[in-house]
């Protein structure tokens, strides 16, 4: 069939609508041009472009226009969002040494000396404090431990257990019978006399309950030695108000019965000894008597702290 240039024109037209035309072979028109005719193989329109259909339970769903081409709809989404990849959470904790120490209390009561404050403004905290005997310590200032009524009796019971009275320790030392006079300031002065002449060795009790509690350079009763530049001084701890490392002039003097029940320290076996703050010069390691080293409450074992660079069982209260 020759058609006309307008008409071939006219007929493309219309066949790319929709009409249906009888296909036909690649006939040449008047102008020489060869026109091949598609024939619509359906009535259907043709859908937008960008869009898109799925077939599914007999409807379609056209496509986000603002979707990216290049991010696959199926794949998982980023992690923190219901992956279930790898992920890493922003909360979680780190066993490097970052996490809080672990604290420390008396009893189920938190005092000044393991409350993470340093209450006395000198630049150690809690148990760095030289004045801090144990958890059970609520004055950082001076050696008394500043719980009212706290080892207030002439005769003393373990003096690091947080309570008093010898019931629970069977601990039971007459102050009155030391001639160094250590009660002097709290109404336990030194009298001596027949009562003295024969007191009784602390008990195994007092030893199994105590002993373990004792910070190096103390006996079980308070009194402790102060290795100084000057020499040794012993000191009795709930002297005074006063009482403290920088005023050892405030403290009443005692005599140590570490050799019955107690912690003696040597220094020079690299021992951190009560009162200190640095191991003697020369010493890398630090030494325990009782426990192992440690650097931090975390590094001892449960139902034990940190102080002195070992690990000691926390005191009952």
């Amino acid at each position: 069939m020759k058609i006309g240039p307008l008409a071939s024109l006219s007929l493309a037209l219309a066949c790319l609508a929709g009409c249906p035309i009888e296909p036909s072979g690649g006939e040449t028109g008047d102008d020489g041009i060869d026109i091949t005719l598609m024939t619509s193989t359906t009535d259907a329109p043709m859908p937008p472009a960008g869009g898109g259909s799925s077939a599914g339970d007999g409807g379609s769903t056209a496509a986000d226009p603002t979707a990216d081409p290049t991010v696959d709809p199926t794949a998982n989404p980023p992690d923190g969002t219901g992956s279930t990849g790898d992920s890493t959470s922003d909360d979680s904790s780190s066993s490097s040494g970052d996490v809080p120490d672990v604290p420390v209390d008396c009893g189920g009561t938190t005092y000044a000396c393991t409350d993470g404050v340093d209450n006395d403004g000198d630049g150690l905290v809690d148990l760095d404090d030289p004045e801090c005997i144990g958890p059970c310590d609520d004055d950082e200032q001076t050696f008394q431990t500043g719980i009212p009524g706290d080892n207030m009796d002439c005769k003393q019971d373990c003096f690091f257990d947080g309570n008093s009275g010898g019931g629970d320790d069977g601990c039971n030392w007459n102050l009155r019978c030391d001639p160094a006079n250590p009660g002097a300031l709290i109404g336990c002065e030194y009298t001596g006399g027949n009562n003295c002449q024969n007191q009784d060795p602390p008990t195994p009790e007092c030893l199994m309950a105590c002993q373990p509690l004792v910070p190096p350079g103390c006996d079980c009763f308070g009194c402790c030695t102060i290795f100084t530049d000057m020499g040794e001084v012993n000191i009795f701890l709930n002297s005074g108000p006063d009482c403290a490392l920088d005023n050892l002039a405030a403290c009443q003097d005692c005599t140590p019965q570490a050799d019955l029940c107690g912690n003696p320290c040597e220094p020079n076996d690299c021992e951190l000894c009560f009162g200190q703050t640095d191991l003697p010069e020369g010493c890398n390691e630090q030494q325990c008597d009782v426990g192992v080293p440690c650097e931090a409450h975390a590094d001892c074992s449960a139902g034990e702290f940190c102080y002195l660079g070992c690990c000691y069982p926390e005191p009952p209260g």
